[in-house]
């Protein structure tokens, strides 16, 4: 009784935490803040060089985030809690020749920080010869799942992907992609090794291959932003790769749209050509924001389905269903259900936030007979620049 009401305290704190910070102008994603203030010389700072007039280096700018959350699962499996050091990132942005060329090197450190460097992020150069076209080489994120995947974690109103995203096994791999727009309409496609380690990889395991195109209806739809996008990668596996390893074809679809205090988001994935367990699976989810107070308090809600084919093809999230102490069969069955609610209070837009909310989780029970229902509570500060 006693933890139950700490949780609740704890998450009352945060989550009324807005009304100490009421003068801080804010900003909501992928915005700065309209006046400058002491946040702004300070994340200025990251700035180490800027110069257009130069001919080689325009720009060598830092980059870093942290991501801190603490959790409490209380489910059916039993319950779990502890902080966890979610991200903690350090690299850097580099523009040369006339912005033409995009270096980019992001490294992660360990969870408890030693060692403090653990492994590569992002490290890939980009050639932008015009506007409308981009090439980029080297590790990266393949091309699929606009939003829940492409998107930065630093704009996201939730703490953690979608379940349906977190079971595909993608990650960051070493690769080669196009992108181009043309009017309204932007197309990419991609190659990429699935043989990696912590930096490069060897290039030795199978090869993985994807196009997409999307459309921007803003205009057509008079809406601040409505973006849609339908991806495709297909993977041919071998022994030794270590990502995009668990499907053979991903295919997504996505539709992004904003008016206003208002921004909606809803995404659908279907894989096919698992192995063993790893049967067909699809899901969706849906995902509204509001602005409660402009560029200061948002409210989150998510609803995610996802069924598989398969007794044991579809996976609970690993943050923090899969933590409960009695779970059974890995925390597998063959239908997923997850509802989240939180606040986002931006102190300094994205790039200094406290996140609070809480998501109910069942997985209806695979092959064993192990069903799975409880509800996470979180709280959490982001921090980037």
């Amino acid at each position: 009784m006693q933890n139950k009401t700490a949780r609740a305290t704890a998450l009352a704190a945060l989550l009324t935490a807005p009304a100490l910070y009421a003068g801080i102008t804010t900003t909501p994603p992928e915005t700065k803040p309209d006046d400058k203030s002491g946040f702004d010389e300070l994340w200025g700072l990251a700035t180490l060089y800027k110069n257009d007039a130069n001919p080689i280096l325009q720009e060598l700018k830092l980059r870093g985030r942290y991501q801190g959350q603490y959790h409490w699962l209380d489910s059916d499996e039993g319950d779990s809690d502890d902080w966890e050091n979610r991200r903690s990132r350090l690299g850097f942005d580099a523009k040369l020749f006339d912005r033409k060329i995009e270096i980019r090197l992001d490294t992660q450190s360990s969870a408890e920080f030693d060692p403090f460097y653990d492994r590569l992020v992002d490290a890939y150069i980009k050639w932008k010869p015009s506007k409308s076209f981009s090439l980029t080489a080297g590790r990266q994120k393949p091309q699929i799942g606009f939003y829940d995947w492409l998107e930065s974690t630093n704009g996201q109103p939730t703490f953690e992907r979608s379940q349906i995203f977190n079971q595909l096994r993608v990650d960051r791999a070493t690769g080669l992609v196009a992108e181009g727009k043309h009017g309204h309409w932007t197309g990419q496609a991609g190659a990429y090794s699935n043989d990696i380690d912590r930096e490069f990889g060897g290039l030795d395991g199978g090869w993985s291959y994807g196009a997409g195109i999307g459309y921007d209806f803003k205009d057509a739809w008079q809406l601040d932003k409505a973006t849609w996008r339908l991806d495709w990668l297909h993977s041919d596996h071998d022994a030794v790769d270590s990502v995009l390893n668990r499907y053979e074809n991903l295919l997504s679809t996505s539709l992004w749209v904003m008016r206003g205090a208002w921004n909606f988001v809803t995404e659908a994935f279907y894989a096919t050509g698992g192995e063993g367990r790893d049967g067909d699976v699809f899901g969706v989810f849906f995902q509204p924001t509001y602005d409660l107070i402009p560029k200061k308090l948002q409210l989150v809600g998510r609803l995610t389905w996802t069924a598989g084919d398969g007794p044991d093809s579809v996976i609970a999230q690993s943050r923090y269903e899969r933590e409960a102490p009695a779970l059974t069969g890995g925390g597998r069955g063959d239908q997923y259900f997850a509802a989240y609610l939180g606040l986002q209070h931006f102190i300094y837009g994205d790039k200094l936030k406290l996140l609070a909310g809480a998501e109910y989780a069942h997985l209806d029970g695979g092959g064993n007979g192990g069903d799975f229902e409880g509800v996470t509570f979180l709280t959490g500060l982001r921090v980037s620049f």
